[in-house]
């Protein structure tokens, strides 16, 4: 799948945003388009805002500054919650499953939210429909063969397929991955690139924070470098890491 054109209008959008806590600015002034169908890496050393950006724009944090736009909706008053119903969807770094559930439970209950009212068992018609489509999901992210295990007894790479399947039952246009390959074991980075590639490719927005450099290289169509909370550049994997500016703020590491 080509890269989205520059001239789509942007599935999410930051303008001049900034959270500065106690007189400690620790994100400022980053102007940021995410496009249509797009992979947007955003890299850059430990401390550079990185978690902070998905928080602001996720609604986990109220920025001090700047706005944050949905499908061209502004949302940088509304909650997270209402955002999620917005269609922006978000994983962590930390898992948050319900462990002594089964992955299609995990699954069903996140199906289940999209309705009001508070989570429940449910039975007949509707209870089969939620199970269907947890099952659907679970095949989309290649875990249908573990569906009855209970999420706290998997590994870690198949929590971060089985948090991606959660995210995916709310059915989001955007999604923010928070270091999707962190902790994972060598043999589960593969599947795991494969799977965040074939979001992009089902038509869904996708902004990842990662460090695994290979797969940011492998994966985006551009890249958006922050370093002390600002932006430092913005482009292709290709000219984001021939770019001089880049290469000194990472003290010559390896890109």
């Amino acid at each position: 799948m080509s890269a989205p054109t520059a001239t789509a209008a942007p599935a999410l959008a930051a303008r001049g945003l900034g959270w500065t806590v106690g007189g400690a600015v620790i994100l400022s002034d980053v102007d940021l388009d995410v496009r249509a169908g797009e992979l947007l890496a955003v890299i850059g050393p430990n401390g550079a805002g990185k978690s902070t950006l998905l928080h602001l724009l996720s609604g986990v944090r109220r920025p001090t500054s700047g706005t944050v736009e949905l499908g061209g909706r502004d949302v940088t008053r509304a909650s997270a919650a209402v955002r999620a119903r917005h269609g922006l969807g978000r994983t962590f770094q930390t898992s948050s499953l319900f462990g002594g559930l089964p992955a299609r439970e995990n699954v069903r209950l996140a199906v289940q939210s999209r309705r009001p009212g508070p989570l429940s068992v449910l039975r007949g018609a509707q209870g089969r429909a939620e199970l269907a489509e947890a099952d659907a999901l679970l095949e989309q992210v290649r875990m249908a063969h573990r569906a009855g295990v209970a999420a706290g007894e998997l590994s870690h790479g198949d929590k971060r397929k089985l948090e991606i399947a959660i995210a995916l039952a709310r059915e989001p246009t955007v999604l923010l991955l928070d270091e999707p390959m962190a902790g994972v074991s060598v043999e589960d980075v593969p599947p795991l690139v494969e799977l965040v590639g074939g979001l992009r490719e089902a038509g869904v927005s996708v902004v990842m924070v990662e460090h695994h450099m290979d797969v940011v290289l492998g994966l985006a169509d551009r890249v958006a470098v922050l370093h002390h909370g600002r932006l430092l550049a913005v482009g292709s994997p290709a000219d984001v890491t021939s770019d001089e500016t880049v290469q000194q703020a990472y003290l010559g590491e390896e890109l």
